[in-house]
């Protein structure tokens, strides 16, 4: 598996939204609230998060 890297999350997340056409301004306010949350979640936190979410 590969290294985790908040940075590369990020770098997806700006792929993936600028790939769905979204604005500079969204993309930004979205970026900057899961920056946010690498101050307040683990890796295995915010994985939990996710496999329990119906994403």
């Amino acid at each position: 598996m590969d290294e985790w890297s908040n940075n590369a999350c990020l770098g997806y997340i700006v792929a993936a939204l600028t790939r769905k056409g979204w604005t500079h301004d969204q993309i930004k306010t979205v970026v900057g609230a899961v920056h946010t949350e690498f101050d307040f979640k683990t890796v295995d936190e915010a994985r939990c998060i996710y496999e329990q979410s119906d994403y």
